[in-house]
């Protein structure tokens, strides 16, 4: 069984989403023939680094849309992302045309669209599975022959002939309440502080640091550390930050491998997320024993299990949260956090799920559409609506 695992981010993007593919990788890699495709880094073994145009690349600086300044921003960053993916699924075409794959393991959905619509080259006809680390829903589903959902609710919400649930997982080994950390006196976080952590981009939307430094700045004993990769929000709330917290704020950015403490300098964490299709960075919070205070989301409650779920939508919502909280509940959900994630999350619970999953998919005939009739029917039509089109180009 060859499995191509493919993350157009991984080794230049630092989110949940490349970290899972890292993580997939080197669970698996001892016990089945997998090839890892990413988008930058160093190449290694059994590792291929895909060219491709990577969204922070310059020459998509000048990016023109066609739409109302409020989300111009947003539709940018798509089409960044979007570019990044269709150029790394063409790059790697010609790796997995030769490398005689019974899987294809996609993360993102252009990825997956492009290979699927591509399986015609192939002299094995390659089985197609999208990991949903979007939740999307199945009306919108790319086409693929599996997808992996990571959660009972995107479950529900997905395709469930072709579906599968497979959460995402935690290296309990790095990730636990026993790590030491001299991180707050490196980097001058008083030693009686209280400190909140928060993991994710520093952005305004979707993780909305922006909104954890307004509801933490009306609490003055609480320290918020904020730890991400930047955006072209950063530096605006970076100065929010300073404007109204001061000294009590700290933004970094840190390698997944240094995280562990970065946990261990915090009393609780928080993210000021309305959703997470899932949020890798809940489950490393509770295995390292931090109390977790999130959206009161459905997915959210299932993930998180034993957290503090409020709505983050609602102004002043955090802050009384913080401020009334006792140490007793905390005290509990630092005890409850690491059973959890070693029952549920530990990867190496999840690494004969995700093996018995392969080998099933494996083994699952798929074939390419025959000629029929309505294929015939539907060629034709294609080719009329072809030629019409180009009759009225002409005139």
């Amino acid at each position: 069984m060859k499995i191509a695992l493919l993350c157009s981010g991984l080794g230049h993007i630092f989110r949940g989403h490349e970290i899972f593919a890292a993580d997939l990788f080197h669970l698996l890699g001892d016990t089945v023939d997998v090839t890892l495709f990413k988008g930058g880094g160093d190449a290694a073994a059994k590792e291929r680094v895909v060219d491709n145009l990577p969204r922070r690349s310059a020459c998509l600086n000048d990016i023109h849309v066609t739409a109302s300044p409020k989300w111009a921003d947003s539709i940018r960053e798509q089409e960044r992302s979007r570019i990044e993916s269709v150029t790394f699924a063409y790059a790697a075409l010609k790796s997995l045309l030769e490398g005689e794959f019974d899987i294809i393991h996609c993360l993102e959905r252009e990825v997956c669209e492009v290979l699927y619509a591509h399986r015609h080259l192939f002299a094995r006809t390659p089985r197609i599975l999208f990991s949903n680390g979007g939740a999307i829903p199945r009306q919108r589903l790319p086409p693929c022959d599996f997808v992996q959902e990571h959660s009972p609710h995107n479950l529900a919400q997905s395709d469930r002939r072709k579906a599968l649930m497979i959460p995402h997982g935690v290296d309990t080994t790095r990730f636990h309440p026993g790590v030491q950390s001299d991180f707050r006196a490196r980097h001058g976080i008083p030693v009686d502080a209280f400190v909140a952590i928060s993991v994710g981009t520093i952005c305004y939307h979707h993780k909305r640091m922006d909104h954890l430094i307004r509801e933490l700045a009306a609490l003055p004993q609480v320290f918020l550390l904020i730890v991400g990769q930047e955006s072209d929000d950063t530096p605006a709330i970076k100065r929010l930050g300073q404007e109204l917290m001061g000294t009590r704020i700290l933004f970094t950015t840190l390698p997944h491998l240094d995280l562990p403490q970065a946990y261990a300098a915090a009393d609780v964490f928080v993210l000021g997320s309305l959703f997470e299709t899932f949020g890798i960075v809940y489950i490393e919070a509770l295995a390292m024993g931090l109390p977790v205070i999130c959206t009161h989301h459905p997915n959210q409650r299932e993930i998180v299990k034993a957290g503090i779920f409020i709505d983050m939508a609602k102004p002043g919502e955090l802050t009384r949260t913080l401020r009334d909280i006792g140490p007793d509940r905390l005290e509990e959900l630092r005890r409850i956090g690491p059973e959890i994630v070693r029952r549920h999350y530990d990867l190496k619970t999840l690494r004969q799920r995700y093996l018995e999953a392969y080998e099933r998919i494996a083994s699952t005939p798929v074939s390419l559409p025959d000629y029929t009739l309505w294929t015939k029917l539907k060629v034709n039509l294609g080719n009329v609506l072809r030629q019409m089109t180009s009759g009225w180009a002409g005139r």
